[in-house]
């Protein structure tokens, strides 16, 4: 039978063994399966950095004059929203369809040429059903048109803006004629106006 000595030495070592436990614990299978930060560093690829920042596409034409000032009025409020929203929507700078109805119409929705254009961008009556405009005495109708007309002919100019203006005042058969803007007084002179208020020097003759 153990004595009351050696029950007490056991006993001593039953809770030695109990601190020992506390102060060190097991290690668990989950630390024992975290992975180590060193190892997580190399694990990262080069595609983990932050892009960089993609370069700026060249100005095209219509991005440059948008930036440009013009010498052209502004009109009422609700004119001057037709005029952001659909040179928005055609991709042409506000300033050169402001120009271009200040140098048409001045401003007034009511305009009738001597040749039958209407409006504030002067719609001929051909173009006027080849846009599907109802009443080319709306400002919204005569506007849609007229930027859709003038950006197409940019288009088919390549860019150039006095081709496009010249065609716009005497047609694009007129330019294609010349090859260049038309011998007319009148459309050299629309030409140079327009140009002029957009702060550009006229094309050499």
């Amino acid at each position: 039978m153990m004595s009351h000595l050696e029950a007490t030495l056991a006993r001593i070592q039953q809770i030695e063994s109990r601190l020992q436990m506390l102060t060190n614990p097991p290690i668990t299978s989950a630390a024992a399966s975290a992975p180590d930060p060193n190892t997580l560093s190399g694990m990262m690829s080069s595609t983990d950095s932050p892009p960089t920042s993609i370069a700026p596409f060249p100005l095209t034409l219509q991005a440059a004059l948008t930036n440009s000032s013009t010498t052209a009025p502004h009109f009422a409020p609700y004119i001057e929203g037709l005029i952001n929203k659909y040179a928005a929507l055609n991709g042409l700078s506000p300033n050169l369809v402001r120009a271009v109805i200040a140098q048409e119409s001045d401003g007034n929705p009511k305009e009738v040429s001597n040749k039958g254009a209407m409006g504030l961008m002067q719609l001929m009556p051909e173009e006027v059903q080849e846009f599907g405009v109802t009443d080319p005495f709306d400002p919204e109708q005569n506007i849609a048109a007229g930027t859709r007309l003038l950006a197409g002919l940019l288009r088919k100019f390549n860019g150039s803006l006095p081709l496009a203006l010249a065609a716009y005042n005497a047609g694009a058969h007129a330019v294609q004629k010349y090859n260049g803007i038309p011998p007319y007084p009148e459309t050299q002179n629309y030409v140079r106006r327009i140009l002029g208020m957009l702060g550009q020097q006229p094309p050499s003759p």
